[in-house]
């Protein structure tokens, strides 16, 4: 083989790996935020989450839109129920409680604020392989037996909404990375598949016995 033939072999190879990487990334931490659009006390953890997003690259945003106070005259655009089980869920391997706004940090650490410098202490330790196909996402890495793999969809960047009636009525509010879906599946050794997305698009690793996030990746098209 010449070395003009190598060399066009290899730019052919990375032409054709490429598209299945780009946009791909683990990040180092992942911040998930339960809010409410009729939240009063929600706004600043709503900014903070947005400026945290701008300003690491290595940490995952979420932002989830709970229900539980739709009744107070304002219905979260971005609600869903779905939402809501999950913060349950951290309630209750946590031992906290269910309150907005509540940020947890790899699933292990939850509160109503942080600062940046605290949320960056958090590292995970795992790596979960996340592959872009002609049909979609492949999910698979050295994960532990019986790990619950949460699948995320979300809008990436910041989306503003004018809030019209409740606790913040006319106030136009800010939020990052908005969940819009979540699904999960439980990890028995075998690849998993996942079909195509037009949005972001994360995969958080938990372990086992607890609610702990221990692997982490996104997509961002």
């Amino acid at each position: 083989m010449t070395t003009r033939t190598l060399l066009s072999s290899l730019a052919l190879l990375a032409a054709t790996v490429a598209p299945a990487l780009a946009g791909v990334d683990q990040p180092a931490r992942v911040v998930e935020l339960f809010t409410s659009q009729g939240c009063s006390s929600c706004p600043p953890a709503n900014r903070f989450v947005a400026e945290l997003d701008e300003s690491d690259p290595d940490v995952l945003t979420l932002s989830y839109g709970v229900t539980y106070w739709d009744y107070l005259g304002w219905e979260d655009t971005f609600g869903d129920p779905a939402f809501t089980d999950r913060q349950r869920q951290y309630r209750d391997s946590l031992g906290s409680s269910m309150y907005t706004p509540q940020m947890v940090i790899n699933g292990l650490d939850d509160a109503p604020r942080y600062r940046a410098r605290q949320v960056a202490k958090h590292t995970l330790d795992h790596e979960v392989q996340l592959v872009r196909t002609a049909s979609g996402f492949t999910v698979g890495g050295d994960i532990p037996h019986g790990a619950t793999v949460a699948l995320v969809d979300y809008q990436p960047g910041v989306q503003e909404v004018a809030v019209k009636r409740g606790e913040n009525g006319g106030r136009t509010l800010r939020l990052a990375n908005v969940v819009t879906g979540i699904d999960y599946r439980r990890w028995d050794g075998a690849q998993v598949n996942v079909g195509e997305r037009d949005a972001g698009f994360a995969v958080l690793v938990h372990h086992p016995d607890t609610a702990a996030i221990i692997a982490a990746a996104r997509w961002e098209p």
